[in-house]
């Protein structure tokens, strides 16, 4: 350990404390004395006042009345006064007592203060001379330090000095804090027995403090008495009970609640006639609080008090004390005290005891009450929310009381049904007042709302539109009731009516309870109407905005209205939504437009949001395009963070994985990648080089007549073959969206075989009903798809397609429509689908569209990889086809349905290692046993010997087997075997697949079994002293080596199996 600024001491610093908090332990005490000496030489010996503390807060750790003795002529100076305090405070006991009692007597002691504040906090007396000698300082913080080590002594000689010093400052308060000592002083007394002079203190402070600038003081004073004197100082508080000091009132009654017993409810209510006005109130709230029924008849009778401050109070206190007895109490006040405070004071109280049994009690005053009580019970009644309340409070709705009429029409939105809609039109349909018909629009349109099918929610309201109701005053209604056939009429309504009724309909288009409406709008938006185009254009962005839905259709939705972006600011605002669209297409969408000098600085900043991890995670996209999306934004981002923003984009450019990520397959601009269908893959496996391209060449003529390029879209003409890419794919995820006609039916083949379906959901006479997106061609495993996702014809479309091996998902629309399914081979049923071949776009007789068609190609390094784990540097050590990248017994471990599942026969199925070998490493796999099962995961082992010893192995065990009763501790599962013993209980049953991490760093290893860590363990201690199995592990001294699973003779399957070089 040397000094700060000369050298690195980490490691040494961090040896030291970690040997003093080990040594701390109970049980230690022998080399914890031995240590302790050697900690006091080094914080004597050294002279940099650094290593010196460094040493002193390990005595902190170990030390005991040896270091207090040896820390005592350190308070003497003024660097090492404080860390020696610390020492001897965490020694303790009588000698530290004694020591620091001593060093007061030094008048140049530099940490006085701190002295006396720790022989302050046990109490000590063995100092009170010094004290009262500190006491005389100048220093404030010295003399407060003194005035509270006198209090807490509890001494004798500290009366006078602390009674004269709070007498000096007027009781007040001023830093020192005398008086707060003094009442200190008191407690202290009164705790040891002293209360004739615990009494005494208290009364002078209680006596002397009359200010405002002392009354925190007196109020101490008085609760230091009363939590001594309980009952017998109730005088003391009603006399404060009478202070014009509210705070000093409230304090004084709040400490009644401590005291126990029938008689403290007694004394305050035989007080109450007497007491000042403003305290009647404050005494009703305390009553409350404390809860004794014996205070329940004055705080009736409060009820009815001249005093609205005193009824208040009592009404909220009686339901405290009396719960539902009380409400008929209430209802009483409510009936008798007019003013907008008492009626709102008499609701609170109800609101909190009355329930729905007690709601009847209320309905009488409906009939026989005051128009404010009414009023106030229809408001009750409307907090309620039962229905059957509504026949109660309609008929107010013709009252000649205006305030009780619209009271009680407000009072409809909370208590009408659904068979109350033909009254509640009725009445709208005479009703004049603005407000009062934004009242029943809302009641009428919260009674629709309580029908469960949304499509007839609306159905009432739409036939009393061709009654003799105006349409104006039933449209906003349907705009919160919804429904297809509302809609509908809303739009007739729109496209046929007088301008005000066009503006009543497309307000309520652009309010419309979802985001169904958005259609409209964009018809209207679409028609150029100079009128309605801009705020149709608004309100659509604004549903969409909003709309619970996933951000592909979003984007969709988004681009659909592009084109009616007529101005630079509404691209903009579109480009600012797609910003929060965390998608793939989003990105590649928003970078159409960053070569426009108008919205670059949009497009810019969306493509950031977009690309970058938000706040709330680490997963950013990658992949070279990304890049290139990113590189060109850089520059056009403006605001100002802009230059923090930059920063930023080229930090994360620099941390990108390395990966082509999604590349595109079509330029938008022509078929280039491209080419015509020739025959089968079968057909074309028969033929000639020569025979393939001459019917190559015949096949790309046909394809140019029957496919083009406009838009930025491929589109099929209706006749001809498919398009297939000229590149062959293997395993990969596929963008693409799609847009077919009226009656349309196409699809995508993988690997050049039939195919993702894509159809007109209307076609019900051909099964399309179920949606696109399934397995068309399947017979075996599933061909139709999860769910129907579709958007209307004509729409867009996007599908996200994953095919890795044999099986593929498919997501329309962000909605997963097939799960990892098999894709049979339409061409061979007989052989598995081929493991290569062109991504085919379906010619089936139909107009049909695609646009923005990207692919990224999935190696086996990536396989079942997610993009936290591909961002983080892990490669897929199975791809789940085959054991390429492995070396050992290939017979016995075979690949089934993307497992290694190991078939042993008659023997122990072998070794199976990866051809690399690893040193430091984070290694997951699942693993799924058999009853019985024994593997073995072998960790930096040679391919020879037994790995358990030549190496380390790591135990994969079905222990709650029967026969694995007697196991020793090491060789339970995840056990290093022979060496660490793991922790038990943690394996799945046996048929549940096990998820297992294992990170090896050095010597340390630790694993992770279903999320609990069973092994946390270094392998150094065994290595150099011994295993637990009294065995030779030559292994354990390997640096590097294979991994590998170790056979003894049982089935089991693995997958998944990923690791990170921590090595590299």
């Amino acid at each position: 350990v040397i000094p700060v600024g000369t050298g690195d001491d980490t490691s040494p610093r961090f040896a030291v404390e970690t040997l003093s908090r080990f040594l701390s332990q109970k049980g230690k005490e022998t080399e914890k004395v031995m240590w302790e000496k050697i900690c006091i030489s080094y914080a004597t010996g050294q002279k940099d006042y650094g290593v010196k503390d460094f040493f002193m807060k390990q005595l902190q750790l170990i030390g005991g009345n040896q270091s207090a003795e040896a820390m005592k002529i350190y308070l003497g100076s003024k660097e090492t006064c404080e860390p020696a305090l610390a020492v001897i405070n965490a020694v303790g006991g009588k000698s530290a007592e004694s020591i620091l009692t001593e060093s007061l007597k030094n008048s140049d002691l530099p940490c006085t203060a701190a002295v006396m504040n720790s022989l302050a906090q046990i109490g000590s007396q063995l100092a009170v001379n010094e004290y009262i000698t500190w006491s005389l300082s100048d220093d404030p913080n010295i003399k407060a330090s003194a005035f509270n080590a006198l209090a807490q002594s509890g001494s004798p000689l500290a009366y006078s000095v602390l009674s004269k010093a709070a007498k000096n400052v007027s009781y007040g308060w001023e830093p020192t804090g005398a008086t707060g000592s003094l009442l200190e002083y008191a407690m202290i007394l009164g705790q040891n027995g002293d209360i004739k002079n615990m009494d005494k203190i208290c009364k002078l402070v209680i006596s002397k403090s009359n200010d405002n600038l002392t009354i925190q003081n007196r109020i101490k004073a008085l609760d230091i008495y009363v939590s001594f004197h309980g009952i017998d100082a109730m005088p003391y508080l009603i006399k404060a009970a009478a202070n014009s000091n509210s705070k000093y009132r409230n304090a004084a009654m709040h400490m009644s609640l401590s005291i126990p017993g029938a008689e403290v409810v007694n004394r305050w209510i035989n007080y109450f006639p007497k007491a000042i006005p403003a305290a009647k109130p404050e005494i009703i709230i305390m009553l409350g609080i404390r809860g004794d029924e014996l205070a329940l008849p004055l705080v009736t009778a409060s009820l009815s008090d001249k005093d609205l401050n005193v009824r208040r109070e009592a009404a909220e206190a009686i339901v405290k004390l009396g719960g539902s007895q009380s409400i008929h109490s209430l209802i009483n006040y409510l009936l008798v005290f007019s003013i907008s405070p008492d009626q709102y004071a008499a609701k609170s109280a109800l609101m909190t005891v009355a329930g729905s049994d007690q709601m009847p009690l209320l309905v009488p005053v409906l009939k026989e009450g005051p128009p404010f009580a009414q009023k106030s019970v229809i408001e009750l009644l409307a907090w309620n929310r039962d229905n059957k309340y509504f026949s109660e409070v309609f008929p107010f709705t013709s009252s000649a009381e205006e305030q009780l009429k619209s009271a009680a029409i407000k009072a409809l939105a909370s208590l009408a049904g659904p068979a109350d809609q033909a009254k509640l039109i009725e009445l709208l349909s005479v009703t004049d007042n603005p407000e009062q018909i934004l009242d029943l629009q809302a009641a009428l349109a919260a009674a629709a709302g309580k029908i469960p099918d949304p499509e007839k929610s609306s159905s009432t309201i739409l036939t009393a539109m061709g009654g003799k109701i105006q349409k104006e005053k039933l449209i906003p209604v349907l705009a919160k009731t919804g429904g297809r056939e509302a809609l509908s009429t809303v739009l007739r309504e729109f496209e046929n009516g007088n301008p005000e009724m066009r503006d009543v309909c497309f307000k309520a288009l652009t309010s419309w309870i979802d985001y169904s409406a958005s259609s409209a709008l964009y018809e209207i938006c679409a028609s150029g109407n100079k009128t309605f185009e801009g705020p149709a254009f608004d309100g659509y962005v604004r549903q969409i905005r909003s709309a619970g839905l996933p951000d592909e259709q979003k984007l969709l939705l988004y681009r659909k209205i592009m084109p009616y972006a007529l101005s630079d600011a509404r691209k903009n605002r579109l480009l600012s939504e797609t910003g929060r669209l965390k998608t793939y297409q989003s990105l590649y969408f928003v970078a159409g437009y960053l070569d426009d000098p108008s919205t670059s600085a949009a497009a810019a900043r969306a493509a950031m949001t977009i690309a970058l991890p938000s706040a709330t995670t680490t997963e950013g996209m990658y992949g070279d395009l990304v890049k290139e999306i990113l590189i060109k934004a850089t520059p056009k981002i403006t605001g100002q963070e802009s230059d923090y923003d930059k920063e930023m984009i080229n930090k994360y450019l620099t941390s990108m994985p390395a990966d082509e990520g999604f590349k595109p397959m079509f330029n938008g601009k022509d078929l280039a990648g491209w080419q015509g269908l020739v025959g089968t893959p079968l057909t074309r496996a028969k033929m000639t080089p020569a025979e393939l391209a001459k019917n190559q060449i015949e096949a790309d003529k046909k394809g140019a007549e029957n496919w083009s390029v406009k838009d930025g879209c491929i589109w099929f003409s209706g006749r001809g073959d498919n398009l297939c890419s000229i590149k062959e794919y293997g395993d990969f995820e596929m963008l693409v969206d799609w847009k077919i006609s009226k009656t349309g039916d196409s699809g995508i083949y993988l690997r050049g075989s039939p195919q993702v379906q894509i159809w007109d959901t209307s076609r019900v006479q051909v099964g399309a009903q179920v949606g696109s997106g399934g397995l068309y061609n399947n017979q075996k495993n599933p061909s139709k798809p999860l769910k129907v996702a579709d958007n209307p014809v004509g729409d867009w479309n996007t599908f996200r397609i994953v095919m890795v091996g044999e099986k593929v998902s498919v997501w329309l629309n962000s909605e997963l429509v097939v799960d990892n399914v098999i894709l049979e081979n339409y061409w061979d049923r007989n052989i598995p689908i081929f493991p290569k071949g062109a991504i085919e776009l379906q010619a089936h007789g139909t107009d049909l569209a695609f646009r923005d068609i990207y692919v990224r190609e999935i190696s086996d390094k990536e396989y079942n990889l997610t993009p936290e784990e591909r961002s983080e540097g892990f490669i897929a050590l199975f791809n789940g086809r085959n054991l390429d990248n492995w070396i050992g017994n290939k017979e016995s471990y075979v690949v089934e349905d993307a497992m290694i599942v190991i078939k042993p026969d008659d023997g122990s199925g072998g070794n199976l290692y990866t051809e690399k070998e690893y040193a430091d490493f984070i290694f997951r796999f699942e693993f799924l046993l058999t009853p019985g099962a024994n593997n073995g995961l072998g960790i930096r082992t040679p391919l020879t010997g037994d790995a358990a010893y030549v190496g380390m192995e790591l135990q994969i065990l079905d222990n709650t087997a029967p026969v694995y009763a007697n196991l020793e501790p090491y060789q339970y599962h995840g056990s290093v075997y022979g060496v660490i013993p793991a922790k038990m209980g943690f394996l799945k049953p046996v048929g549940e697949w096990n998820y297992e991490e294992v990170i090896v760093t050095g010597t340390k290893i630790k694993i992770v079994l279903n999320g609990t860590a069973i092994v946390d363990g270094d392998i150094a201690g065994p290595r150099d002293k011994g295993t637990i199995d009294h065995n030779e592990h030559p292994g354990l001294k390997n640096e590097t080596g294979h991994i590998g699973f170790l056979g003894h003779g049982s089935e089991l399957k693995f997958r998944n199996i990923r690791i990170k070089d921590l090595s590299q």
